[in-house]
């Protein structure tokens, strides 16, 4: 099996629970791995949601909330196997249904119904807010430890509502008259769930993250409404010998493949309980209207679980205290670092090249056994929420005060190599920017950490300077460019008239032409520039040929060094989305990867 595929899916599993060779089947069919986990869409987030609300007083110290395994997870469908018929019987309590006054219970437009030994539940919530990509409702289903069949249990809830003389409306078809007007907030639970829909689903996906911690012994959750939406609190319960703050759970909740990619607001450690609170990314739109805050004390139990490696973290043992894998032993070189931009774009050039070409050439980096990073200085980050032309919530979420240095894993890395994102952005505001101390305390993070650092300036000023004389080591000219002609070429409008009369290019006529054509409008003299990194605007290959070692000696001498040329980039990967863009740790072929792999290699020798 792919080794990067392994690792891949034994991270899944580690935080789902799903069985490796189903997450690996799954995993397969994808171009790049940089979401393990798939996210819901607005729909289907809520109902989760409300999922999480139901299962929020089940409490078992081997399994939080009663959840054994989230599946088969998709944007509209979710498989959740519980451990008890007690944990089933509190979502069917979340079914709505009519009392004998008329007045009306549990949550409008859930239904349930049998698939076979297992439970569907389902939900049409009426109008939507925003734009409802996906056509299907959205669906979990619900399956019981052991595989035994739940229809006895529906069929229980059923009668018990029909012996209290109400009126059950969770029937599939079944038509059930609207409600006449629209109910307070303080019990409409669609509209509090929908505010953080979002957050509460990413967190039911990943039901087994709370299991892998030293010294875990249960888990609770609530939530509670707030002016800018609604909060959630979980309270999680640790051995009396156990540490209260856990910087595993920092990182897992921080991750951005395997886990839901918060970000940490404050931290407040006090002698018998420790709280982080994190809010989602800003520029996040609907379902991350909230706070998560994570509460954990010490409970009664003496011996708590001794906790277990993850490979979502990088850890390559199992004991009470899981470590890290070390990475002092891939680290021989200086911790360099080099700015990456394409500049302004021009017709005859690929627009955002500079990112994936950053992210490319970390992944193959880490690939080979370094740590690399690609660091992303970003102006202010805004939230658009479309909450806020809304009534409620009627407040920003709150953020980081100053500048937030965020590290996320750019992919998961078998071996001795670790490829990083960091992203340095600065507090929410109109006219917000990184700061010149921000900046020489994110550059100083870097070089401590990592021992190759790509960094991509972001702001308006990027292309004036930006951040060249913060003591980088040089800049990295990326660029959508041709082959090196090699022969000139009769207009077509003239081969009529005169005919073909082409001729041959010298390597010094060729390096000219193809100097004043691809960099003709760049004054490159007043950068520190390390050297040119095209990428073929087309599926061309350049050949390693005595012609084109020629070609590159001149344009050295011209001042413009060329460090080596990326291959095309491999069909269903787009250059506009950087995370969409398939590298060296992604599916692909052994013969695109060696490609990918001898490339990054070249470039880095002349860099390092």
């Amino acid at each position: 099996m792919n080794t990067y595929l392994n690792v891949n899916a034994t991270a899944v599993a580690d935080l789902t629970g799903e069985a490796f060779r189903s997450a690996s089947n799954r995993l397969t069919s994808r171009h790049t791995w940089t979401h393990l986990v798939a996210s819901a869409s607005q729909d289907q987030a809520l109902l989760e949601a409300l999922i999480l609300g139901g299962l929020a007083l089940h409490r078992t110290p081997e399994h939080p909330l009663g959840v054994v395994e989230a599946f088969h997870a998709e944007a509209d469908l979710l498989h959740l196997r519980l451990e008890s018929v007690r944990a089933v019987e509190g979502l069917l309590d979340l079914l709505p249904y009519a009392e004998k006054r008329g007045t009306r219970r549990g949550v409008p437009g859930m239904q349930a119904c049998m698939i076979g030994n297992q439970l569907e539940l389902s939900a049409s919530f009426g109008h939507k807010i925003g734009i409802r990509w996906n056509a299907a409702d959205p669906k979990v289903r619900i399956h019981l430890k052991g595989g035994k069949p739940l229809a006895t249990v529906l069929q229980a809830r059923h009668d018990r509502a029909i012996q209290e003389r109400c009126t059950p409306h969770w029937v599939p078809g079944k038509e059930v008259a609207p409600l006449r007007r629209r109910p307070p907030l303080s019990r409409d639970v669609i509209s509090q769930h929908r505010a953080s829909a979002q957050l509460a689903s990413a967190l039911l996906r990943r039901p087994r993250m709370w299991t892998a911690l030293v010294g875990h012994d249960g888990l609770s959750v609530s939530s509670a409404l707030s002016e800018h939406g609604l909060d959630w609190t979980l309270v999680r319960t640790v051995a009396g010998g156990a540490a209260l703050h856990d910087e595993r759970l920092v990182e897992l909740l921080q991750d951005a493949i395997t886990g839901p990619d918060l970000q940490l607001l404050d931290h407040a450690c006090e002698t018998k309980t420790c709280t982080l609170r994190f809010v989602g990314c800003a520029g996040r739109i609907d379902g991350w209207r909230g706070v998560l805050a994570v509460r954990t004390q010490h409970g009664s139990s003496a011996v708590g679980r001794p906790g277990r490696a993850l490979a979502a973290l990088g850890e390559v043992r199992a004991p009470s205290r899981p470590s890290h894998r070390t990475s002092a032993g891939s680290r021989p070189e200086p911790g360099r670092c080099f700015v990456v931009t394409s500049g302004p774009s021009y017709t005859e050039a690929e627009h955002g090249v500079a990112e994936p070409a950053a992210v490319r050439l970390a992944t193959a980096w880490a690939a080979e056994g370094h740590v690399a990073a690609v660091l992303t200085i970003n102006d202010a980050a805004f939230d658009f929420s479309w909450y806020r032309s809304r009534a409620w919530p009627n407040a920003s979420v709150p953020g980081p005060a100053g500048h937030a240095m965020r590290w996320n894993r750019l992919r998961l890395t078998p071996g001795k190599g670790e490829a990083w994102r960091a992203n340095l952005n600065p507090s929410q505001g109109l006219f917000a920017d990184a700061d010149d101390k921000a900046i020489d305390a994110a550059l100083a993070a870097a070089r401590e950490r990592c021992s190759r650092i790509l960094v991509l300036d972001q702001r308006p000023s990027a292309w004036e300077g930006g951040i060249t004389n913060k003591g980088v080591d040089g800049l990295i000219f990326a660029f959508g460019a041709s082959e090196y002609p090699r022969r000139t070429t009769t207009p077509a409008w003239r081969r009529a008239i005169d005919g073909d009369r082409g001729a041959d290019l010298t390597p010094e006529d060729s390096a000219a032409h193809w100097r004043e054509r691809h960099l003709g409008q760049r004054d490159l003299s007043r950068f520190p520039l390390a050297g040119l990194v095209p990428l073929h605007n087309r599926n061309e290959q350049t050949l390693a040929d005595a012609f084109t070692e020629q070609v590159e000696d001149h344009l050295r001498r011209y001042g413009t060094p060329v460090l080596g040329w990326l291959p095309p980039v491999p069909r269903g990967a787009g250059l506009l989305r950087s995370d969409a863009t398939r590298t060296a740790l992604d599916h692909m072929s052994q013969e695109d990867r060696e490609a990918e792999s001898t490339a990054a290699s070249a470039i880095g020798s002349k860099l390092w």
